[in-house]
């Protein structure tokens, strides 16, 4: 895992490349809750 400051109140994760979550991109710029990011992963 990698981390990086935005200073834009970016908002992304990503996992091996994939974009999982973008809170620019999303409905009401939100953060994600942690069950949104696990689902992803199947884990949800």
């Amino acid at each position: 895992m990698e981390t990086k400051p935005g200073g834009r109140g970016d908002f992304v994760v990503r996992a091996d490349g994939a974009l999982l979550w973008d809170k620019k991109r999303r409905d009401g710029d939100r953060f994600p809750h942690h069950d949104e990011i696990l689902r992803q992963f199947g884990q949800g």
